[in-house]
């Protein structure tokens, strides 16, 4: 059962790893476009379904890959063992209350994520018919749903760390490192 979830998480890993990277990459892309707009206003004139082809739409468009980003891409970073962690603390002390502080932090997470993912849904609800003036065809509510999503990940990288341990030694999270060779 632990290696079918670790598979399955692996599988979640990677769309993370996908999704947080495009957006990166699509965001760069949107503020080249916005930049070059400025100083060519007629230049967005063929993006017909944008209002009265103007210049506004690439701040939100750039802030939801930006949201996205950060939420999915932070979920992966706490199964690669990449957030942001202090070990002073925990490098100090013995192995046995290491394990408490660990279950501790990984209990707390639990917690963050849900109220966050509960939040989250909640406040997408709240703002689902709310459309955003720059962009009409996206809707408030559709925008912040990289945050209930990345909590979500992060709550599946918490759970998989709870019972099967942390995975940010294997080869598929520590690509790239020069720990792993890459």
């Amino acid at each position: 059962m632990k290696n079918t979830y670790i598979r399955a998480m692996d599988g979640v890993y990677r769309i993370c790893i996908w999704l947080s990277g495009m957006s990166l990459l699509f965001m760069t892309f949107i503020y080249l476009v916005g930049i070059y707009a400025r100083f060519r206003p007629d230049f967005p004139a063929w993006l017909h379904f944008l209002p009265y082809a103007s210049t506004s739409w690439p701040e939100p468009l750039s802030q939801i890959c930006m949201i996205t980003f950060s939420f999915v891409g932070a979920a992966a970073a706490y199964r690669a063992g990449g957030h942001i962690a202090i070990t002073m603390l925990v490098d100090n002390i013995s192995p046995v209350a290491r394990k408490g502080v660990e279950m501790f932090v990984d209990l707390a997470m639990l917690v963050t994520c849900a109220f966050i993912i509960h939040w989250g849904i909640m406040g997408c609800m709240d703002a689902w018919y709310d459309i955003v003036p720059s962009l009409p065809f996206l809707t408030s509510g559709i925008t912040h749903l990289p945050v209930p999503l990345g909590s979500f990940f992060t709550l599946l990288f918490v759970i998989e760390r709870i019972f099967c341990g942390s995975q940010s030694h294997r080869e598929l999270v520590q690509f790239g490192s020069a720990k792993a060779g890459h």
